[in-house]
């Protein structure tokens, strides 16, 4: 008999607690679920939203592959503003715009290869694509005769892997200024950053050329 009393005073005890706690214990539950439904939901729309970018991505190389085709130049500038605009947050839209900058050199639009350059620099925190994009852009720079502009970027360039193309970018610049003993010095540092055993033939005919001048 006191077995049963006190199953009953049991069942009384948990009736009490669960008119007290239930309805808690019950949105808990509901929030826990739908906080573990709801990253699984935005787990599997993010692995979506980046399989549509790597397709996308997939289709502009394969068109940039001959960019002597007009109608993949515009593929290319065409896929590579839809990963700009919506696939930003993915590295596809950086590498769009490498693209992009490559087509409109071929087109011989400076100026929106430099601004392409410039929009996949701010789009990454990749230290060497940045330097890349700077080197880039001071070539660019470098073509228009935008001399002192040119140089900015290339100084933007600190890595010591990149010393040798800053270096060759820089004596460029002060060669097209006529600046001859100023780009024989950047010419050698570039020399003596490559190494020995590395070979540049075009950096050895442009130190050759100016020991002769």
């Amino acid at each position: 008999m006191s077995e049963l009393k006190t199953e009953e005073e049991q069942i009384e005890a948990f009736k009490a607690w669960w008119k007290k706690n239930g309805t808690t214990l019950v949105i808990v539950i509901a929030v826990a679920a739908a906080g573990y439904f709801g990253w699984q939901a935005w787990k599997t729309n993010q692995e979506n939203h980046l399989s549509e970018a790597s397709a996308l991505y997939q289709n502009l190389v394969e068109a940039a592959a001959n960019l002597e085709d007009e109608n993949n130049q515009k593929t290319v500038s065409y896929i590579a503003q839809q990963l700009s605009e919506n696939y930003s947050d993915t590295g596809y839209a950086m590498f769009g715009q490498l693209f992009l900058a490559r087509v409109d050199v071929e087109q011989g639009n400076y100026d929106a290869a430099i601004a392409a350059l410039k929009l996949a620099a701010t789009q990454t925190e990749d230290a060497s694509f940045v330097a890349i994009a700077n080197l880039r852009i001071a070539r660019l720079l470098l073509q228009q005769g935008n001399y002192q502009a040119a140089m900015d970027h290339a100084q933007q360039v600190t890595q010591a892997e990149y010393l040798a193309q800053q270096q060759e970018v820089i004596g460029d610049i002060f060669l097209q200024q006529n600046m001859r003993d100023e780009a024989r010095t950047a010419y050698e540092k570039a020399s003596e950053a490559l190494g020995t055993g590395v070979n540049h033939p075009l950096l050895d005919i442009k130190l050759q050329d100016l020991v002769k001048g």
